[in-house]
């Protein structure tokens, strides 16, 4: 009941916000609007499902730096929060399955999300590309270093090379965040069988990681800083 609970709401915010849209998010003051429609449509979707968030850390980061975020991803919860725990302007570097979804993909089309395409070498590069535009114009990127999740497994994926590489290459600090329970609140709107239920997410934003002196060669030794990190939060570390 509480998946078809979530997929009713949606399907209303969808009709509510589809033409918000598609005919404001446009233009020069596109990515404002498109923030004002986020924060709205994510308050409201968790205030309806009984989801409240806490939030450890947010507190003490410097909101006028623009960084490369990287949390962990156990849940569809995990990107509706982050319009409720970052009140800064990003992009999310998503899967290119999500042109497909309603509403969401103008989110792409209009430029105001990255998508990422897996199954291209070229067109992943092209991504990082677009990346590095936005965030020279002071955007903040968000990427999911695990590139998804398989559904019933609760520890981390090995993470992907594309955030670290990327905050390497602009000297952008790199901002670990751990989703400690979103999956026991959340799992897969597809997963009828998993977790679903109201209750408050606890998250936690780590100190930035600085890379501005760091090369190529410190790629290996930053994903795996960042992996530990979340890791020993979610306590499956040492």
């Amino acid at each position: 009941m509480y998946y078809i609970y979530f997929a009713l709401l949606f399907v209303i915010f969808c009709f509510l916000l589809g033409p918000f849209v598609f005919f404001g998010v446009r233009g020069t003051n596109k990515r404002k609007r498109a923030q004002r429609i986020k924060i709205f449509w994510s308050k409201w979707m968790m205030f309806l499902m009984g989801i409240k968030i806490k939030v450890e850390g947010a507190e003490d980061l410097d909101m006028s730096r623009n960084y490369i975020i990287c949390p962990n991803h156990k849940s569809d919860l995990d990107i509706i929060l982050m319009y409720l725990i970052f009140p800064i302007d990003f992009a999310f570097l998503g899967k290119s399955e999500l042109l497909k979804w309603p509403v969401i993909r103008f989110f792409f089309r209009r430029g105001i999300d990255i998508p990422v395409y897996r199954d291209s070498v070229s067109k992943a590069a092209r991504c990082l590309v677009q990346a590095k535009t936005e965030i020279e114009n002071s955007i903040s990127i968000v990427i999911f270093p695990e590139g998804g999740w398989d559904l019933g497994e609760t520890k981390l994926r090995r993470f992907k090379n594309g955030a670290f590489q990327l905050a390497i290459d602009t000297g952008v600090p790199l901002l670990p965040v751990t989703f400690k329970n979103n999956y026991e609140l959340f799992t897969d709107y597809t997963d009828l069988s998993g977790n679903s239920r109201p209750g408050t997410a606890r998250i936690v934003v780590h100190e930035p990681i600085e890379t501005r002196f760091l090369s190529r060669k410190d790629l290996l030794h930053l994903k795996l800083k960042t992996f530990n990190i979340i890791e020993k939060e979610l306590g499956f570390g040492n």
